[in-house]
């Protein structure tokens, strides 16, 4: 059982449709994963300042300021890409082997499962290639900005159903 053509036409023309499925792929193979969400749960700091300049963390050795602290170790982010992938083979396989494909792609042309979410916006130059190479899966692609972490707007709380 594969996608029907008409679908797969449908994905590669239609920007909408196509937003909403990466924002349907983003919420089960990353957001509503179990490492996640685990991650995310517990305490959350409060500042002040509201900038979290105000915030740091105090280990045996030295105070950390929190925009420089990493959020999780690299044993986090293995278990969390392990997940991740994990949950994208499911989903592909259900988009691609499964009749259950074609009734997503369905009802995603109808609506936005995810709509509170923003809409996906390109980061990368769209006339670009991108190439398949080397030993890493990002070579050829452009670097075009460092890494650099969002200031939070707020304090957010705790994840719903998760201690």
């Amino acid at each position: 059982m594969c996608m029907n053509p008409k679908h797969i036409r449908e994905i590669q023309t239609n920007e909408v449709l196509r937003k909403r499925l990466a924002k349907y792929i983003t919420l089960h193979c990353f957001r509503n994963t179990d490492v996640l969400e685990d991650l995310h749960s517990g305490e959350v700091p409060i500042s002040e300042s509201g900038d979290y300049s105000d915030v740091k963390v105090i280990t045996p050795d030295r105070e950390i300021p929190w925009s420089d602290l990493s959020r999780f170790d690299n044993s986090e982010m293995k278990a969390m890409m392990i997940d991740v992938v994990n949950h994208c083979d499911q989903v592909l396989a259900i988009l691609f082997s499964t009749p259950l494909g074609d009734k997503l792609i369905e009802e995603l042309g109808r609506r936005d499962l995810v709509p509170n979410w923003n809409d996906p916006e390109w980061t990368w130059e769209t006339d670009r290639e991108p190439k398949i190479a080397g030993d890493s899966p990002m070579n050829g692609f452009p670097a075009t900005r460092k890494l650099k972490r969002k200031k939070p707007d707020k304090v957010r709380g705790r994840s719903i159903g998760k201690k």
